[in-house]
């Protein structure tokens, strides 16, 4: 991927506007911050200060072809948030739990 899915800015009074890129994940939907120019292969992993990032290599799930957070990836499953969604549908509509 060369360019970032989206781009996030974070407005505060108390200091100055802050930019990132970001990508979606394809698996449940959370939105993580990438460091630009990798092409979105290098996740900034927040640490609680402002402005403070840890950087982790990015992760892709092999089955979706989609960029998913790390702990998606750890879970090792593909499960698209499409399918969930599905899923969620059907059982309301029937209460059959689909697997």
């Amino acid at each position: 991927m060369r360019r970032p899915q989206g781009y996030a800015q974070i407005l505060d009074p108390a200091s100055a506007v802050r930019e990132y890129d970001t990508v979606t994940c394809g698996h449940c939907g959370r939105i993580v911050f990438t460091k630009p120019g990798t092409a979105s292969t290098v996740y900034l992993l927040p640490t609680g200060t402002p402005d403070r990032f840890r950087e982790e290599p990015g992760a892709g799930c092999h089955a979706c072809m989609r960029p998913v957070c790390l702990p998606c990836y750890d879970r090792g499953t593909c499960l698209p948030l499409e399918r969930q969604l599905a899923a969620a549908e059907r059982t309301a509509v029937w209460g059959v739990p689909v697997r």
